[in-house]
Order: C-alpha cells, then sequence, then structure tokens
C-alpha cells in the first residue's frame, strides 16, 4: 500500500530533461577576411525625377513673422511717406490754440517721443501712413482744453472727465493731445501717468501675490514695465523732484539708501528694484506719496485709456486660492485707478482724463449709472452693474462726462485735403464705360479733368457715408486708392 502511494507521488513531479551541448554549423564555419564592405543595394523605385529634382529648396524668408496689422507698424512704413516739412504742417501748442483750428497738426519731437513710450500712439490709428503722427485740431479739442487742461492748476478731485462717444470719434486721439497741450502749458514742467489700458492688468499674464501690508494683490512684473514707460516719459521732470524722505532697499543682499533733498525721484525709479519684486514691498506707495506732495508746485495729469475695461468685466483672470476670480479693486494697480476716479487719491495741481472704449466687449449699466447718464436700477444683477464701480464715479459730485463729436463738413474736408497732400487720398479719373457716340463737344468735356472740382465732389461724398467719423474718413481715403 505504502509502495503505491509512493509510486503515485513519484509520477506527479515532472522530469527534468538534460539538452546536449553542440555547436551548430553557423559557428563552426570559419571567418570571413576582413575587408571593404560590399555596397548595399539600392532600392528601386518608380521615381522618374531626375537627380536632384526632388530635393527641397530654402524657402526665403519674409520681411517678418508678424500679421499685417502689427507688421505695418514694424516695418516702419512711415519712413517712405511724403516729409511733412514740406507740407508746413505746425505744431501743436496750447498758446495760440485758436490759431490752429480746423488744421492738421503734429507733435514736437521730446512730446512725441513721451506720447510713443506711453504707449498714447494706437495700433489702428494707422501713424505708420505719415512721417510722424498727426492729429486734427477740431472743436472737440478746443471745447477739452478750456473744460480740462485750464483746470489743472487745481485740485484732481474737481477735475475728473470721462470722454464718451462712438466708435471712431478719436477719443485715444484727444487723450494724446490733452497730454501734448499739458506738456506745452507748462513748459515740459508736468508729470503724465498714462494707462494705455487696463486690460494689461486684468488679463491675467503677469504674475501676482498677495501683499500682507497693503492687503492688495501686488503684480510685479506689470509693476516694472509700467514703471519703466513712466520713467522714460518724464525722465526730465523726475531728475528734478528731490526726495521728501529717506529710503531703504536691498539689491542683491546689500543695502542702499537715498538720502532727503540730495536724491530725486528718478534715482528712485531708477535704482529702486522693489517695483518688480515678489514680496511685500511699499515702494510703489511710497512712489505715489512723493508725487502727491510734489503736485503742489507741479502739475500731474493721469489719464486712462479704455477705461470701459473695468466697467465691463470687474473681475479679473486672477484667483483666489479658492478659484474665485479676483475683483479689480482687490489688485493694487486697480485699487489706485478707482482711486483715481472716485477723487480718493488727489493731486494738488493736476487732473484725471479717461476714456470709454467701444470693444471692450458686451457694454454693461456700469459706466452709464456711473456717469449719471442712466438710472440705477434695483433689479440688476451684479454682472450687469457693478456699485463697487459706479459709486466710485458718483463719489465727490461725480465724473465730468464730454461727448466727442464728429468732425464737421469744415473739417473733414481740411483733414482730406491732408490725405490729398500725403497720398494717402487719391483724386484722379474714374475711367468709365460709355455706351453712347459722343459728340466733339462732349468729347472734349470728358477729356478735360477738373482736380478742384472732382475734390470737392469725394468730399462731401465721404462726409455723408462717414458722417464726420475720422476713423471711417481715413478707411474711405485708403480703400479709394
Amino acid at each position: 500500500m505504502l509502495r503505491s502511494v509512493t509510486t503515485r507521488a513519484l509520477a506527479r513531479v515532472p522530469s527534468r530533461s538534460v539538452r546536449s551541448l553542440s555547436s551548430s554549423n553557423i559557428l563552426l564555419a570559419p571567418k570571413k577576411k576582413q575587408g571593404a564592405q560590399p555596397a548595399k543595394k539600392l532600392k528601386q523605385g518608380y521615381n522618374k525625377k531626375k537627380d536632384g529634382a526632388g530635393e527641397k529648396k530654402a524657402k526665403a524668408g519674409g520681411m517678418t513673422h508678424l500679421g499685417f496689422d502689427d507688421a505695418v507698424r514694424a516695418l516702419k512704413f512711415e519712413k517712405l511717406a511724403v516729409k511733412l516739412d514740406s507740407l508746413e504742417i505746425g505744431k501743436l501748442q496750447h498758446n495760440g490754440l485758436e490759431k490752429l483750428q480746423q488744421s492738421v497738426v503734429k507733435y514736437d519731437d521730446e512730446t512725441q517721443f513721451a506720447l510713443f513710450r506711453l504707449g498714447m500712439f494706437k495700433k489702428f490709428q494707422h501713424h505708420e501712413m505719415f512721417e510722424s503722427p498727426i492729429s486734427l485740431v477740431s472743436n472737440n479739442t478746443s471745447k477739452l482744453s478750456n473744460e480740462f487742461i485750464d483746470q489743472l492748476d487745481g485740485p484732481s478731485i474737481n477735475n475728473r472727465v470721462c470722454l464718451i462717444g462712438e466708435k471712431g470719434t478719436g477719443k485715444s486721439t484727444l487723450l494724446a493731445q490733452a497730454a501734448a497741450l499739458a506738456r506745452s502749458k507748462y513748459n515740459n514742467e508736468v508729470i503724465l501717468l498714462h494707462l494705455e489700458s487696463p486690460l494689461k492688468i486684468t488679463e491675467g499674464s503677469s504674475d501676482y501675490f498677495f501683499n500682507k501690508s497693503l492687503t492688495k494683490f501686488h503684480q510685479p512684473m506689470f509693476t516694472k514695465k509700467w514703471l519703466y514707460k513712466l520713467r522714460s516719459a518724464n525722465e526730465t521732470i523726475f531728475k528734478k523732484l528731490k526726495l521728501t524722505r529717506d529710503i531703504l532697499f536691498t539689491i542683491k543682499k546689500q543695502e542702499y539708501t537715498l538720502k532727503k533733498d540730495e536724491n530725486t525721484v528718478w534715482d528712485l525709479v531708477y535704482k529702486n528694484k522693489d517695483f518688480g519684486k515678489m514680496a511685500s514691498t511699499n515702494a510703489f506707495q511710497f512712489l505715489l506719496e512723493e508725487l502727491i506732495h510734489h503736485s503742489k508746485e507741479v502739475p500731474v495729469l493721469a489719464s486712462i485709456d479704455d477705461i470701459s475695461v473695468i466697467t465691463t468685466n470687474p473681475n479679473t483672470a486672477y484667483r483666489h486660492t479658492d478659484l474665485k476670480k479676483i475683483h479689480v479693486s482687490e489688485l493694487e494697480i486697480g485699487d489706485l485707478i478707482l482711486k483715481l476716479i472716485s477723487g480718493e487719491v488727489s493731486f494738488s495741481k493736476g487732473g484725471v482724463l479717461l476714456g470709454e472704449s467701444k470693444d471692450s466687449g458686451k457694454d454693461t449699466h456700469t459706466l452709464r449709472v456711473g456717469l449719471r447718464l442712466e438710472q440705477y436700477d434695483p433689479w440688476l444683477k451684479a454682472y450687469e452693474c457693478d456699485n463697487t464701480i459706479a459709486n466710485k464715479f458718483l463719489a465727490n459730485e461725480g465724473v465730468k462726462v464730454f461727448d466727442v463729436k464728429n468732425l464737421s463738413s469744415e473739417e473733414s474736408t481740411e483733414l482730406l485735403e491732408f490725405y490729398e497732400a500725403t497720398g494717402a487720398l487719391k483724386v484722379r479719373p474714374y475711367p468709365a464705360k460709355v455706351h453712347k457716340t459722343l459728340t466733339a463737344v462732349e468729347q472734349a468735356e470728358a477729356a478735360s479733368f477738373d482736380k478742384t472740382l472732382h475734390f470737392e465732389k469725394i468730399a462731401k461724398s465721404y462726409y455723408t457715408i462717414t458722417g464726420g467719423n475720422p476713423r471711417e474718413l481715413l478707411k474711405s481715403s485708403v480703400l479709394s486708392y
């Protein structure tokens, strides 16, 4: 019995086979002598192209990688434009502005550089068509000079204006003209604080962190870039303003001190790197307090274009740790904008000039309620009317409204004459197909071309079509070519 069980158990154990070691014929074959390797056979195909015909030719690089809208600005086309000196174009000045009424003017070199650094010449104004940026002194210019520029000697809390109007009427151009008139009036002894669009601080492209000392979100990258623009545009006046307090800051673990009545505001914005640090600093607040102190002698013009960006969508692309969107009032620069609008931040001499935009998406009731153009409806939802921002416009007797009008018939004609002189508008006979046999008199009349009469017809036609809108006038002139 035991033997049978043992036999069955051994039967279940798999047998292990032992392989014999052997050498194959391939391993025992003699090695070939080393020599030149035989050339590999080329793969035969059915390509009938000649040798080298299939090689790709190097593609010639273009003039720029930019699209047309950006390329026309980057390629310096203005160097090929007609020289303005030959047209005897005057310069925009505050003194004698009445004599420049209904005339095309340019900016002096220093002012043009300052406005360019601040970004006051916008992309779709098509300044590349002319040797240098130009503008027309219209009724809007004279009215703004009387109602805003002449009030810069008073506190900015009483001199807050918002430009409104339909698209293309020249609101951004008026902002540039206001800055140029202010520099002309005070012999360049004026501080320009310009923000080309609040979209720069709300779109989410900058880094940000919570500044505990200010309880606001600081944007180092944007603040650093903006300060560079302000520094370049106000270099001359910043070097004349002495600091009223000492300030201590650190650069690469080394402490530096700027002395009161010795160093200048230029030294502060040039040497102090705390504006772009990812740390809780009060550098920007220190600069703002210095400008407020010096505004007793030097006027400060704060201008903000595209203000509709924050009235249309006050919630920025930045988020809290709980993913809730950050309101524009919670940003350091956004809070400054709202305080300038409300008059909470006021300069002893100066003004605040705002510009409405029609490209900010779906319009809301916030701006119109804030400007008292519309009565507040308590049934409006939060995204339809932001009470926080509307109340900023209403604070301290409110922001004044400046309605920018289209050009008159005479102003439109003057602008078209300038376009014709610079080649932007072509005045030439239009070849039409004749459907009948002309008499000798009719042939003589058709052969004669009165350029002056033809221009008058074009001016009347364009004014009727565009209604005197400067943007549409320029488009019509360019498309006619």
